[in-house]
């Protein structure tokens, strides 16, 4: 993984207004997902990647040239926001498919994000660690929105904050299905290459290759050709949810398989539409390493909870909550370890959750240990 690539699915992360974020993607999410196994308040930092579908971007115009098309003729239509619950996007072609040995893919409001990768592990920085290796990314964006960072310069406005990293100059690619598109290099990853087009009238997408064999730009033209999008058909998840309180809604998913630290993990992050409550649960198959922190009992199964009540608490889905409630249970019939965070910005704000809280919330939890039993109706 390399910088460049994490930037691409990281840079939308707030929640609150702040300055852009200059976060790389593959990188982080390797990263975060390595550190998942720690239990700590940061365990799921892989999942912050989609916090609460809220981004810093930035509103354009462009003129001129055509939008991408359909199959059938029609032009495709951006969505003001992504469904965290539907698969937009989906690769129609990737080269070097074969070595292609992870994925992930995720949700939130502004961007749809997917990713596959050849996982290569260095057991010299160790057991999990993974050398850089051939990957390729795609970025969907819902219209209007962009990563200020990662915006074509040519098209920032004299109102535009200065890029606070270095880019090599943006210049002109080769139409992509007839639409507008344009190559970044990244500057120090001579084995690096972007490619953005607009996908449709006031939206953008981008596809980032790395470490591959043979013409770098000639992949990255064909993947960003053969990219689908407007897709409709749903997500499937290992676990539906009961019982949750009035007024959450589905903000954000993330779906990661393959390497070492763990074969596959699901996310989906909750929201009140104030961001004043947010819930996360994570559903992941349990390692040896999991139960050394339990400290309670919950339905005969081992786990570990933890309760915060206070400014700023770590690790929470949006900076400054004063009420965090954590649990982990490990389910050894299911083999599965389930996820639960709750946080809300005061302790008064968590009062729909009910006394049991993030326990509450487990039991409203029914697991799918079995793959074809997943369901793409989460939420019940």
């Amino acid at each position: 993984m390399n910088e460049q690539e994490v930037r691409t699915f990281l840079d939308d992360l707030a929640d609150t207004p702040a300055p852009p974020p200059r976060v790389d993607v593959p990188r982080a999410v390797a990263v975060a997902r390595r550190q998942a196994r720690v239990r700590t308040w940061t365990s799921t930092a892989a999942a912050s990647v989609l916090v609460v579908g809220l981004a810093v971007g930035v509103n354009y115009t462009v003129t001129g040239g055509s939008p991408a098309s359909t199959e059938s003729g029609s032009v495709v239509s951006a969505p003001a926001r992504f469904d965290p619950l539907v698969e937009y996007a989906s690769f129609g072609w990737l080269p070097e498919e074969s070595k292609m040995n992870s994925s992930f893919t995720s949700v939130n409001d502004v961007r749809f994000a997917t990713m596959v990768r050849q996982y290569v592990p260095d057991p010299s920085k160790g057991p999990m660690a993974s050398l850089p290796a051939a990957s390729v990314n795609a970025s969907v964006y819902a219209a209007g929105s962009m990563p200020q960072s990662e915006l074509p310069l040519d098209l920032w406005g004299p109102t535009d904050p200065t890029p606070t990293e270095p880019y090599a100059p943006v210049t002109d690619a080769p139409d992509v299905n007839g639409a507008p598109a344009y190559w970044v290099t990244v500057p120090g990853e001579p084995e690096t290459i972007i490619l953005k087009w607009r996908y449709a009238p006031d939206a953008w997408a981008e596809v980032t290759v790395s470490r591959l064999d043979g013409d770098l730009r000639q992949s990255a033209h064909r993947v960003a050709s053969e990219l689908r999008v407007g897709g409709t058909a749903r997500l499937r998840f290992p676990f539906d949810l009961t019982g949750l309180p009035a007024g959450l809604r589905p903000v954000a998913s993330m779906f990661a398989e393959g390497g070492l630290d763990e074969p596959w993990r699901v996310e989906l992050d909750l929201s009140t539409d104030d961001r004043k409550m947010n819930v996360n649960v994570a559903v992941d198959p349990i390692l040896a390493s999991d139960r050394r922190d339990a400290n309670i009992t919950v339905d005969g199964h081992q786990a570990y909870r933890e309760t915060v009540v206070g400014d700023s608490t770590e690790g929470t889905r949006v900076a400054g909550s004063q009420w965090a409630d954590r649990l982990f249970v490990y389910d050894d019939v299911a083999g599965l370890n389930v996820g639960v965070l709750a946080d809300a910005r005061t302790p008064a704000d968590a009062e729909p959750l009910g006394p049991d809280g993030a326990v509450g919330l487990y039991r409203g939890t029914t697991v799918h240990p079995d793959r074809a039993d997943w369901t793409d109706q989460p939420l019940r």
